[in-house]
């Protein structure tokens, strides 16, 4: 597998307060890594760093080999899409309309809706299982209809890498794994390489390839999935104890918070 992001020794600082401090990782394409950590470890930073939202203030990044800084927006919307958290419904646009924005990266000033932009069109709403909802309102959504919409316009957006922060956050427990669902889908069968920000680390653990851990904004544990369930890590990262069970139909380590003080 190639490189598809290199991200050494990255720091942001904002109003002399330390965001971030020499993150470094590489992420290969067709990957799916989770980043955990507890709240105010950096996570979301991360991420609009990697968007181009907020700047660095030291250390490099690359996609595909180029420097992310030398990306203009719309270049960098070719490379990476966005979802945020699970707020979509509260957007006042019908989805198709909303679905149809994903593409202005694909486009020049002027330039007509093409058939490229309609099979990107048909192909997201497909695999996310929206032609339903098509026609309404995002204000009249669910949070996991909205969910999934946000997700079909990232999919219309055709980058190859999909940046999710907290996707099934504010969502039941049924839309949660039907979210989920769809982004194992998209990483294992439409070869999307995902990012996740995610707080549910037996999730990630399960169903990612690897996590990167955040704490304080430094790097805390990187590595396979199926290696973090451990006390020690666990412990260090949410200065929490944790107990450990099995799956009773997966048969897959779990962990849970321990009710024991420190």
């Amino acid at each position: 597998m190639s490189i598809l992001l290199d991200v050494q020794e990255l720091s942001v600082e904002i109003a002399d307060k330390s965001l971030l401090s020499s993150i470094s990782f590489q992420f290969e394409q067709g990957d799916y890594l989770c980043i955990l950590g507890p709240n105010g470890a950096g996570k979301s930073t991360l991420l609009k760093v990697l968007m181009g939202i907020v700047g660095s203030s030291s250390g490099d990044i690359k996609l595909n080999q180029q420097p992310l800084l030398s990306l203009s927006q719309k270049e960098l919307a070719r490379q990476i899409s966005y979802v945020p958290q699970a707020h979509g419904h509260q957007l006042n646009f019908s989805v198709i309309d909303f679905i149809k924005m994903a593409r202005y990266a694909h486009h020049f000033t002027f330039s007509d809706w093409s058939k490229e932009d309609q099979n990107a069109l048909d192909h997201a709403v497909n695999i996310t299982n929206t032609e339903d909802f098509l026609y309404r309102q995002m204000t009249t959504l669910s949070g996991g209809e909205a969910q999934r919409v946000m997700i079909a316009a990232a999919v219309c957006q055709q980058s190859p890498l999909l940046l999710l922060d907290e996707p099934t956050s504010f969502l039941d427990p049924h839309h949660q794994v039907e979210v989920h669902q769809l982004i194992q889908n998209l990483n294992q069968h439409h070869g999307i390489s995902i990012i996740e920000v995610s707080h549910d680390l037996n999730h990630a653990a399960q169903h990612s390839n690897h996590i990167l851990a955040l704490k304080h904004g430094k790097v805390m544990w990187n590595g396979p999935s199926s290696e973090l369930l451990q006390y020690e890590h666990l412990h260090a990262l949410y200065d929490q104890q944790f107990v450990f069970a099995t799956h009773p139909q997966t048969g897959a380590l779990v962990a849970l918070p321990s009710e024991m003080t420190q």
